[in-house]
């Protein structure tokens, strides 16, 4: 199975707030430029004739010129047809969506960058509980300043749909999860990436000579348990009693 996620989304075009013309309507204007009727052409996308027709009178209202007409008797007989127009049109929508596709594969690859979705065994948490300490409104989102029993404090991005809903507030006692897998081990208080970073004392090491689980006191029986590697937990030379930074984003904390 494909580990990427595709990001995709739909054109559509408006003027003065009503839908104009998307990828369906795009393909009516071709279904009535092949089989030169209204009718055939719902019939050919499996549409109902009102629908077709109502597609085709709004194009028509919101264009510059006629997109679709009628053509009476005459050498090669009668029907509907499209203008050069219409032509035209069709052309515009292709090329824009073309610019359309590369720049959502650019989103696509972006996202794929970003969240690294690699398969990996179903996530296991840590179970925490603090104070909210401080709120930060940026944008769209809050930074939500959580201070546990031990005196540290860590930050969480919450998006602000959840945080009013919620009705979060400073002083509220909260509960939160820290998947294990996303905690970064070090014995040297280094600087990285990561927004948060809990100091710790390493009280029990499982290794399986796959994976290591690590469990850490941060102090007033404020746990915490670290997945990594055998090889990585080997590097570090680990083993109980040793003073550890666990590090972690703040998107990591999942507020209950």
């Amino acid at each position: 199975m494909n580990d990427l996620f595709n990001v995709d989304g739909n054109i559509w075009i408006k003027k003065d707030d009503r839908a104009f013309i998307g990828r369906g309507r795009v393909e009516l204007l071709q279904n009535i430029q092949i089989h030169g009727s209204i009718t055939k052409a719902a019939k050919a996308m499996k549409m109902s004739y009102k629908a077709a027709w109502d597609s085709v009178d709004i194009m028509n209202k919101l264009a510059s010129k006629p997109l679709v007409t009628k053509v009476t008797g005459g050498k090669g007989g009668g029907g509907t047809v499209i203008t050069s127009h219409a032509k035209e049109l069709i052309q515009a929508y292709e090329e824009i969506s073309i610019l359309h596709k590369n720049y959502f594969g650019t989103l696509q690859n972006s996202f794929n960058e970003q969240i690294n979705d690699t398969f990996d065994s179903e996530p296991t948490f840590c179970r925490l509980q603090g104070t909210i300490s401080a709120m930060k409104n940026v944008d769209d989102n809050y930074e939500v300043s959580i201070k546990l029993k031990n005196g540290q404090t860590l930050t969480s991005i919450e998006n602000k749909k959840f945080v009013l809903e919620r009705n979060l507030q400073v002083n509220e006692e909260v509960n939160f999860l820290i998947e294990t897998n996303n905690i970064v081990l070090t014995k040297k208080n280094q600087k990285n990436s990561a927004r948060n970073k809990l100091c710790g004392k390493v009280i029990s090491i499982h290794n399986d000579k796959i994976n290591a689980n690590i469990t850490i006191d941060s102090g007033d029986d404020d746990i915490i348990h670290s997945k990594i590697t055998s090889s990585s937990c080997e590097k570090l030379e680990l083993k109980e009693g040793d003073e550890i930074y666990a590090s972690f984003k703040a998107y990591n904390i999942i507020i209950l």
